[in-house]
């Protein structure tokens, strides 16, 4: 067996990430959820120093919907960027991680287990983009007039900030699909290997 058909067996059998899966589930991601990106530009709705509370609690209902919706059709994405014999296919690969759920419930909690983990860490990355470049300060005019905003939004800043995390956000939901798709590939192989 040559090097390139062993690499291909521990793809196709699900031993190992596949890198090249992963990075075109990531790119599909980053197109397929811009509503989510537009949602995270807009600081009235993710920020309460931006805009008011009921638009903040507004914009987590939006997040929160838009995160599960991603989350659920993320294996949809993979298999269509990324298809898999005939168990990871455009049109199946939501049935396949319902199968999957059924065969090994533990297995999946632990794929979304790393989704979330890896989402925790997108908002570390955007306390740490903040950090280093502050999209928020105090407004001096605000003293002298109270009808005035409290804050200054630095939109630039702020942009930079909402986009970093989207990136993550989107490796994220790309990590768990290409998860799912390897799981999918390794439990196809012990049933061809059980018949």
């Amino acid at each position: 067996m040559t090097a390139t058909s062993a690499t291909h067996t521990s793809h196709s059998d699900g031993s190992f990430m596949d890198s090249g899966a992963l990075a075109r589930t990531s790119a599909a991601c980053l197109v397929v959820n811009l509503p989510l990106l537009a949602l995270m530009l807009v600081p009235q709705l993710m920020r309460s120093r931006a805009g008011s509370e009921a638009l903040l609690m507004v914009g987590m209902v939006l997040l929160l919907a838009l995160v599960v919706v991603a989350v659920v059709f993320a294996p949809e994405v993979s298999a269509k960027a990324a298809p898999a014999g005939t168990h990871w296919r455009p049109g199946g690969a939501r049935a396949r991680v319902r199968a999957l759920i059924r065969e090994s419930r533990r297995t999946y909690l632990w794929r979304l287990g790393e989704f979330v983990a890896l989402y925790i860490a997108a908002q570390g990355v955007g306390g740490l983009v903040a950090w280093l470049l502050p999209y928020v300060a105090d407004n001096p005019a605000h003293a002298a007039d109270p009808t005035a905003s409290a804050w200054i939004i630095d939109y630039p800043n702020y942009a930079v900030q909402a986009v970093a995390m989207y990136g993550c956000i989107c490796f994220a939901l790309a990590w768990y699909a290409t998860r799912l798709r390897a799981d999918s590939a390794r439990s196809t192989a012990r049933a061809q290997n059980d018949d």
